[in-house]
């Protein structure tokens, strides 16, 4: 009788000792992806707990809230464009003062537009990137990155724009109206030139999103990217909005994808709300698209601006007092058919997600979860 050798395996036991060690690794390795997952949502909440402690501490200081847009408001070309954004105002309460000073020198103060080549401008900071976000260089453009977010300032339900139009001009054509530095009010807590004290939240503080997440894609037809409808924003149905993405991840027709300029996610210093804004008209996770015509860049357009993450299922928001919570994509979303109101208008059309929104809607949301 042949005898097996000492410590020894036959072939036949070391196969079966790699596939149960097979079966163990594949049954392992979604649960170490869940935990590495939510370690990431976890700092993830930071960084949103840090940037709500930046505006508040920046309204305890000026007793108003920082605007999403702001400046000079010289909105020609070469010039500041009227469109700092709110991350570059609560830096000196984020413990970023020396990135604000850098920022603010740069040709006394207003005179660069935040996309501009200067070392400044191409700076990261930790708490504007979610970890789960992955896209580092601009998809489209490479080399465009003028400071990285994968977060957002609430508009609210209205479909919120970045500069004045319906004047017979467009600011970009015309210095005069720019220097008139026009506020753009929203229905939410943060519009252009508009800043508003917590006062002003008459829904409450809690019923009330500051922040949300707004994913920076690393890829072009994902989600994230805007689409580009043109057309009317006052008639423009949110439901044609929503049937732009398909499988939630891909758009359905690439060639409405907005790639003419900088992707969002990868111009933290620029106020427009094409890159920090976000709204509350479709629920998480949807498409975002921007909807108009005229002959300046579309990203100054009116849109409907909708919240995205990697976290899957949902995303984070900061609430007016500061919290920190996850909302599913599933929340109550009302009448998608029902066009954007008007920044005077009620209460929302969009139920819970667009009550949650406004910030003077005299709604007050329940059971969101």
């Amino acid at each position: 009788m042949r005898k097996r050798s000492p410590g020894g395996f036959t072939l036949v036991e070391l196969l079966v000792v790699i596939a149960i060690i097979g079966i163990l690794v594949g049954l392992l390795l979604p649960a170490v992806q869940a935990a590495r997952e939510a370690a990431r949502r976890m700092q993830c909440s930071n960084n949103m707990k840090q940037q709500a402690l930046g505006v508040l501490n920046y309204e305890s200081a000026y007793k108003k809230l920082p605007s999403l847009q702001s400046g000079n408001g010289n909105i020609v070309q070469t010039q500041q464009r009227f469109c700092m954004s709110g991350w570059w105002e609560i830096l000196p309460y984020v413990e970023g003062q020396t990135i604000y000073d850098q920022i603010n020198r740069l040709n006394n103060g207003f005179g660069l537009e935040p996309w501009n080549g200067n070392a400044a401008y191409r700076q990261r900071v930790p708490w504007l990137e979610c970890p789960s976000d992955n896209g580092t260089d601009e998809p489209v453009n490479a080399g465009r990155n003028r400071g990285l977010t994968s977060y957002a300032f609430c508009v609210g339900d209205n479909m919120a724009q970045s500069q004045i139009t319906g004047q017979g001009t467009e600011e970009r054509n015309n210095l005069a109206l720019a220097l008139r530095k026009l506020p753009i009010y929203n229905r939410g807590m943060f519009g252009r030139a508009s800043y508003h004290s917590l006062g002003h939240v008459r829904d409450g503080l809690s019923n009330t999103i500051m922040l949300a997440e707004r994913q920076r894609p690393n890829l072009v037809n994902t989600k994230g990217t805007v689409v580009l409808i043109a057309g009317d924003p006052a008639t423009y149905s949110p439901l044609s909005c929503k049937a732009q993405l398909i499988n939630g991840r891909e758009y359905i027709n690439a060639g409405l994808l907005f790639t003419g300029d900088t992707l969002p996610g990868y111009r933290a210093w620029a106020g427009n709300a094409y890159f920090n804004g976000v709204s509350t008209i479709l629920p998480p996770n949807n498409a975002v698209c921007m909807v108009g015509t005229g002959s300046v860049s579309p990203h100054w357009f009116a849109g409907i601006w909708t919240p995205t993450s990697e976290h899957g299922g949902g995303v984070q928001i900061a609430l007016g007092d500061g919290s920190v919570r996850f909302l599913n994509d599933s929340i109550d979303s009302g009448n998608l058919g029902a066009v954007a109101p008007p920044v005077s208008g009620g209460q929302s059309p969009y139920g819970v997600w667009g009550a949650l929104g406004s910030k003077a809607g005299g709604e007050t949301p329940v059971d969101y979860e």
